[in-house]
């Protein structure tokens, strides 16, 4: 059959626009849930709040990951040699817990009774009751759900002009 006509293009400048749009809703998009974190995060003297950021966007094993969060680690680490990310424990809360004291760890100071159940004791100095969690990450998430996929197709919609 003799060519009359051939439509098409080339792919890989296609391919590489739409890459570059890609990564820019994804940093729109965490942008906003930066935002949103901070709304939602503890307000007590701030430090937390400032901590919060967005790292560059990576492209790895054709997987885009924008990394939203906090590296703040709590006073806990400079008597252990820890690290607790301040952000997570905040997120998810924790449990009845030792905490250090000046010999390292702490333990879980109890009794056991008559049927073998160990009974936690909260009296002792080095006893941290917990706390509940304070979500922040999850809402603003869950709240830029429809945000992100308007970026996405946006962006694809932009790259195929």
């Amino acid at each position: 059959m003799k060519r009359i006509e051939t439509i098409g293009f080339d792919i890989s400048v296609k391919l590489d626009k739409l890459t570059k749009k890609l990564v820019e809703a994804q940093r729109n998009t965490a942008e906003q849930i930066q935002s949103d974190v901070k709304m939602y995060a503890p307000h007590k003297t701030g430090v937390y709040e400032e901590s919060i950021k967005v790292e560059d966007t990576i492209i790895k094993n054709g997987k885009m990951t924008t990394f939203i969060g906090s590296d703040l680690l709590t006073s806990v680490a400079k008597w252990t040699g820890n690290q607790f990310n301040l952000g997570f424990l905040l997120e998810h809360g924790t449990g009845e817990h030792a905490i250090p004291n000046a010999f390292g760890f702490g333990y879980y100071y109890g009794y056991t009774d008559a049927n073998g159940v160990f009974h936690k004791g909260t009296l002792d100095k080095d006893w941290h009751p917990g706390f509940a969690p304070f979500p922040h990450y999850f809402p603003a998430l869950e709240d830029n759900k429809d945000y992100y996929k308007e970026q996405i197709k946006k962006a694809i919609k932009e790259a195929f002009k």
